[in-house]
């Protein structure tokens, strides 16, 4: 018997569509990383299921979410207008091209942007549409570090974030274990004790095993207008660290 005229349909079948997956996952990242993106993954939203999100069936009909990634200690600097006047225009202009080049190609695409908030809760409090944070750990640019902030290898925490929803077949990512090791930069940098040395491998089981939301909102939310908010555990993290500057609370 002839095994190949069994196997090969099946096995031609799989090979184009990964084929299709893996090409659609180039063209993206080329695009992203053309207009200005550090880096991009995706994640398999089956593996988000239970996480929040506005509204609650917002992942309906969507497989993947795109993670798009801009860094901030190329600019030198790390205050509030770094995010604001270049970090999140640019990262909503890169989702709007790929949405466009998603819809081109026949497939659904949302952007969620990348300073967006549905619910104004205090600082530490505030909910996007979804987190762009578990949606990049779970494409596997980083890990939950004992900030609880998302750490890449290439740049550490000083990064922002934006996610793009779609159906278009995509190669996704494998989450990374938690790598900060024995460094506690993070814990000993926060100026009122709000973090607490833990070992985890992904996640924390509670977060308030980790960090004090309470303290630090209250340090972030009782700082004079015309400063900036703290940025004191981004900055210490050594991972991908760069020179960079920012402004005291």
């Amino acid at each position: 018997m002839d095994l190949s005229k069994v196997i090969t349909p099946r096995c031609r079948i799989h090979d184009s569509v990964v084929k299709e997956a893996e090409e659609n996952l180039r063209e993206i990242r080329e695009l992203a990383i053309g207009e200005g993106a550090d880096i991009l993954g995706v994640a398999g939203l089956k593996d988000l299921k239970g996480i929040y999100t506005f509204p609650p069936d917002l992942l309906s009909g969507f497989r993947f979410g795109i993670s798009i990634g801009v860094g901030l200690d190329k600019h030198g600097s790390f205050d509030d207008s770094t995010e604001d006047e270049f970090a999140f225009p640019l990262l909503n202009k890169i989702a709007e091209r790929i949405c466009d080049h998603v819809h081109r190609r026949g497939y659904k695409a949302k952007r969620i942007a990348a300073d967006e908030r549905v619910e104004e809760h205090p600082p530490l409090r505030w909910r996007g549409d979804i987190s762009h944070k578990a949606v990049a750990k779970s494409a596997g640019l980083g890990w939950i570090g004992r900030s609880m902030l998302l750490v890449t290898p290439e740049m550490g925490p000083r990064i922002c974030l934006a996610t793009v929803l779609t159906d278009m077949p995509l190669v996704p990512g494998v989450p990374m274990r938690n790598d900060c090791g024995t460094c506690s930069a993070c814990v000993s940098a926060c100026p009122i004790g709000s973090l607490r040395k833990r070992t985890f491998e992904y996640h924390p089981e509670l977060l308030e095993d980790v960090l004090d939301v309470d303290s630090c909102d209250t340090r972030v939310e009782a700082r004079p207008k015309e400063t900036v908010l703290c940025y004191e555990c981004m900055l210490a993290c050594p991972v991908g660290k760069r020179d960079h500057k920012t402004k005291k609370v």
